[in-house]
C-alpha cells in the first residue's frame, strides 16, 4: 500500500513512529473467538421458576425469547412448567424449596432451574440547566444561550440463580445492578422527561446480555493488522480475504511465504511479514495451533514490532479461551455407566510396571504442549506424534 507524500516524509524522519504509521496504512481483518459460558458448564435444558412481581417476569420472558431464538439449549415451556406445578400442588409464589426442587427434578427431566428476581427498579426524575456562550468571530458579539435538561434515571438491581434440577445444587449466580439514564435537552423551555419504559429497556437489554454469556457460549471479533503488500503477494492475498475466500488467501500466503525463503533481495521488514500474514490467515480459520508458531516466528524476527506483539497475545487468548471450552464440553458429557465388577481371583494379579516413559496419553499430552510452545516445528510433532500413536 503507497502512503500519501506527507505521511511518507514523516515516517523518514521519524523511524520511532513507523509502526504507528503501519497500523494506520495497513487493512484490519476480522477473527472471531469464542468464550466458554460463564457458569462453566454447557446447559442443554433449562426451565424458569416463576417469577414473584411483573419486573422479573418481564425479564424473564426476554431472556427465554433470547435463550430459544439462539437454538442452543431447550427452553421448557411455562405453561407446562405451571401445569407441573399446579398439578403437584407445588406453589408459584416464586420461593423454590429444597424439596419442590427436587420433585420438580423428578418430574422434568435433567434440567437446570433459572430464579430470575428483580430486587430493585425505582426510577426518578431531575432536571438541570447549563449556561452555554459562544461568540461570533465577525461581530465578536458574545451570546449566552440557556440548555435545559429533563433526565429520567433508573436504580435497577436483579439476582439470577441456576439451580441442578437433579440435585438442588447451585450451579451458579450472578447479581446485576445497573444505573442507566436518559437526557432530553432544549433551549426553548424545559423538555419533556424520557420514556420510562426507554430507560426500563437499557437496564434489561444490559442484564440479559450478562445472562446470556453466563448460559450459552458467546462470540466476539477482534480486528488485527493484515499487510497488503505488493511483495510475496500479500496484495493478492489480501484481495482474497476481503472476498472472503481464506483458502485461496491461505494459498497465496503460503506461495509468499516459500518465496520469501528463496528471494533474499527485499527489505528486511518484508520477510516476518510473510510469516505473520499467514498466521493471521490461520487465526482467522480458527486454526490457533497452526497459527501461533507463525505469529511467533514473526515476532522473534522483529521482536519490537507491536502489531506482532498483539496479534500473538490475542492467538494465546484464542487458544486459552478454546481449551475452557473443552473443559466445559467434557465437563458436560454424561458420566460412563460403571463397568461391571472383575471376578475375584484367588491368585493376585502381578503388579504392573511403570512405564519409565509414561502412558502414551501423557506423551501425546506433553507433545501437544512443546507444539503449541513453538518447541517443535509441525513436521517434528507429526513424526512424533505418529510414533506414539502405534503403541496404542
Amino acid at each position: 500500500m503507497r502512503l500519501p507524500i506527507a505521511a511518507t516524509l514523516v515516517l523518514l524522519s521519524l523511524p520511532v513512529h513507523a509502526q504507528f504509521w503501519s497500523e494506520l496504512a495497513n487493512p484490519k481483518v476480522e477473527v472471531t473467538v469464542t468464550h466458554p459460558p460463564g457458569l462453566g458448564l454447557k446447559v442443554s435444558r433449562l426451565a424458569f421458576a416463576p417469577a414473584p412481581d411483573a419486573n422479573s417476569r418481564e425479564l424473564a420472558d426476554a431472556l427465554t425469547a433470547e435463550l430459544v431464538q439462539s437454538g442452543q439449549v431447550e427452553v421448557v415451556d411455562r405453561a407446562h412448567l405451571d401445569a407441573v406445578l399446579k398439578e403437584q400442588e407445588l406453589g408459584a409464589s416464586g420461593y423454590i424449596e429444597p424439596a419442590t426442587i427436587a420433585r420438580l427434578g423428578k418430574l422434568l427431566g435433567p434440567s437446570a432451574l433459572v430464579i430470575v428476581n428483580v430486587n430493585r427498579s425505582d426510577l426518578s426524575r431531575n432536571q438541570s440547566t447549563k449556561e452555554e456562550r459562544s461568540t461570533d468571530y465577525k461581530t465578536k458579539q458574545e451570546t449566552v444561550r440557556l440548555k435545559r435538561s429533563s433526565i429520567t434515571s433508573l436504580d435497577f438491581s436483579a439476582t439470577v440463580q441456576v439451580v441442578d434440577l437433579s440435585t438442588g445444587r447451585v450451579f451458579g449466580a450472578q447479581r446485576l445492578e445497573d444505573t442507566p439514564s436518559l437526557v432530553n435537552t432544549s433551549y426553548d423551555g424545559w423538555p419533556a422527561y424520557p420514556r420510562d419504559s426507554d430507560v426500563r429497556r437499557l437496564a434489561f437489554e444490559t442484564a440479559k446480555g450478562k445472562v446470556l454469556r453466563m448460559l450459552l457460549a458467546w462470540t466476539e471479533v477482534r480486528k488485527l493488522t493484515f499487510f497488503d503488500d505488493s511483495v510475496f503477494g500479500m496484495d493478492r492475498a489480501h484481495e482474497r480475504l476481503k472476498a472472503g475466500d481464506l483458502r485461496g488467501a491461505q494459498e497465496l500466503a503460503e506461495a509468499g511465504l516459500a518465496q520469501s525463503k528463496q528471494d533474499k533481495g527485499q527489505k528486511p521488514k518484508y520477510y516476518p511479514r510473510a510469516y505473520y500474514n499467514l498466521g493471521i490467515i490461520r487465526f482467522a480459520q480458527g486454526q490457533y495451533d497452526e497459527a501461533l508458531p507463525l505469529l511467533r516466528t514473526a515476532l522473534d524476527m522483529q521482536p519490537d514490532a507491536s502489531i506482532f506483539q498483539t496479534a500473538l497475545k490475542e492467538c494465546q487468548d484464542a487458544l486459552a479461551l478454546q481449551d475452557a471450552l473443552r473443559r466445559v464440553e467434557a465437563r458436560s458429557e454424561p458420566a460412563p455407566a460403571a463397568a461391571p465388577p472383575a471376578p475375584v481371583s484367588a491368585e493376585p494379579a502381578p503388579a504392573a510396571k511403570p512405564d519409565p516413559k509414561g502412558s502414551p496419553e501423557a506423551r501425546l499430552q506433553r507433545l501437544q504442549e512443546l507444539y503449541k510452545k513453538g518447541l517443535l516445528d509441525k513436521k517434528e510433532y507429526e513424526a512424533k506424534k505418529a510414533e506414539i500413536l502405534k503403541e496404542l
